[in-house]
């Protein structure tokens, strides 16, 4: 019988790399935890903000509507300016809305379902109609478009935001076209929104996902500038990514992956 005898050096090699394995572990919970934390506390202070700046809204509101009703004795340039004001708390308004919605962002496994994305869809699209009816507005599904794993309100949000931006990021005086569709890979489902509009400048493609960035800061064109980082921060939740392929005055195609249906 042939006997191996271990030499001390390679036991102590392999004591050390399991030492060091182990404090790795111990490390990437610690960070794991505080990542957790942060996102904690980011979410309670997006709740503040929308929270307390409710009221001072409904307030500024309420009083540019009184002086607006009674514009009849206001000079031409003070109604003006009060219609400046009126327009940017509605924007103001849809900011904390959107903060608001971020606040309540908490997406996990638990909430996964298999998702018919045709139904979700056409939802969206009778939710828009008033958009779609005025917007001589065409939108092309996939007749196979398969169904998605993962949380509804979260794609619902997803997808209403990139059929409305193609809506709004149109091109003056021409039919919208918006096709929705699927490519398949092994191992993702690769979902796409391509329209017709304006385009993208390259210097934003990337930027447009971050917070409070508008592509090109396109004139009345009103929005929060938190949707595409809500969507952003819905893709990441499933684990996927999201991106956009444009050329200015030739429409833009916005990618997602999500994991194939278990």
């Amino acid at each position: 019988m042939l006997l191996v005898k271990r030499h001390p050096v390679e036991r102590d090699s392999r004591d050390s790399l399991q030492i060091q394995l182990q404090e790795l572990k111990q490390q990437l919970r610690a960070r794991t935890r505080e990542l957790h934390q942060k996102e904690e506390e980011l979410q309670h202070l997006f709740y503040m903000i929308s929270h307390e700046l409710r009221t001072p809204i409904s307030a500024i509101r309420g009083f540019t509507s009184i002086l607006l009703e009674d514009g009849s004795e206001l000079p031409a340039e003070s109604a003006d300016y009060l219609q400046r004001i009126h327009k940017n708390v509605d924007r103001l308004e849809k900011i904390v809305n959107d903060l608001g919605l971020l606040s309540r962002l908490n997406i996990n496994e638990n909430l996964f379902e298999v998702i018919n994305l045709q139904e979700l869809i056409s939802d969206i699209l009778i939710g828009s109609y008033d958009h779609i009816r005025s917007g001589q507005v065409t939108v092309s599904i996939q007749p196979d478009l398969p169904p998605a794993y993962g949380y509804r309100e979260g794609l619902h949000h997803v997808f209403s935001n990139l059929i409305l931006n193609a809506i709004k990021y149109r091109k003056r005086a021409q039919p919208v076209q918006i096709d929705i569709g699927c490519l398949q890979d092994e191992f993702f489902l690769k979902y796409y929104v391509r329209d017709n509009g304006i385009g993208i400048p390259s210097a934003y493609r990337k930027s447009i996902f971050d917070m409070f960035v508008r592509a090109g800061n396109v004139k009345k064109v009103n929005g929060s500038g938190l949707g595409l980082y809500i969507v952003r921060r819905i893709i990441q939740a499933h684990g996927g990514e999201i991106w956009v392929e444009s050329r200015v005055g030739r429409g833009s195609t916005f990618y997602f992956t999500l994991a194939k249906v278990p």
